[in-house]
């Protein structure tokens, strides 16, 4: 998600500057900007360490673009996943006749750890190889939601977050847009599956009731314990 941003009239010398391009996180799960508490933004191959605006974008000031290999942020104690963006994933080019930067929205995934409220809809988890004393969990692997509609069809959720490298555990969520309508059985929960990638093979469970408007966690040690070696294409 990126787009170009104004750049008003500067208050200060450093505004004066001319900006380069800028990046803009957004927590995945409230869309709310985020821009305090935030360990590291890194603009890989640049000298240059981003600034803080008025409106919370990280910004450089000009220098030579070129060096530029990737950006990287480490949300340092906040509770989101690390993450990258590779120059393809980056908006670079300022649109000179309307006078606007670059700016490049990137939505902060949640880790599993993250102080849901009421209203967020989820399931907390665990991937692991395959089920055994002790199982080895699966590290790094892509994971989201996909919903099922009035009209019997499958929606996936935007929102991609990964297990972690130590236990294979996750949280997956559903972001509904206002002209979303997911069916409901008799008690009022959602029909779901997660879907698992790693590398160029995905694969996913079979159907799961979870209730709307709660993040569920596991009520017992074996409750949501995936195994890859049994999910489907």
């Amino acid at each position: 998600m990126s787009r170009p941003f104004e750049v008003y009239d500067p208050k200060d010398n450093v505004a004066l500057r001319r900006v380069l391009f800028a990046i803009e996180l957004i927590d995945a799960v409230t869309l709310n900007r985020i821009s305090q508490g935030i360990k590291e933004v890194k603009a890989h191959g640049l000298r240059g360490k981003p600034i803080i605006n008025t409106s919370g974008f990280f910004v450089w000031l000009d220098e030579d673009i070129d060096q530029l290999q990737k950006i990287s942020i480490n949300p340092g104690v906040l509770p989101y996943e690390e993450t990258e963006r590779s120059l393809v994933q980056l908006n670079l080019e300022r649109d000179s006749a309307q006078g606007k930067w670059p700016l490049t929205s990137i939505e902060l995934s949640p880790r599993a750890d993250y102080p849901f409220t009421t209203g967020i809809t989820g399931l907390r988890g665990r991937l692991v190889e395959a089920y055994g004393s002790p199982p080895r969990p699966v590290s790094d692997a892509d994971v989201y939601l996909r919903w099922l509609d009035q009209d019997g069809n499958w929606h996936d959720s935007p929102t991609r977050c990964h297990t972690t490298a130590n236990g294979g555990d996750f949280v997956a969520i559903l972001r509904f847009a206002p002209t979303d309508d997911p069916q409901l059985d008799a008690t009022g929960n959602l029909t779901v599956r997660l879907r698992f990638r790693r590398g160029a093979d995905e694969r996913g469970t079979a159907d799961l009731s979870i209730p709307q408007g709660r993040v569920e966690s596991p009520s017992t040690p074996n409750q949501f314990v995936f195994a890859w070696d049994e999910l489907v294409p």
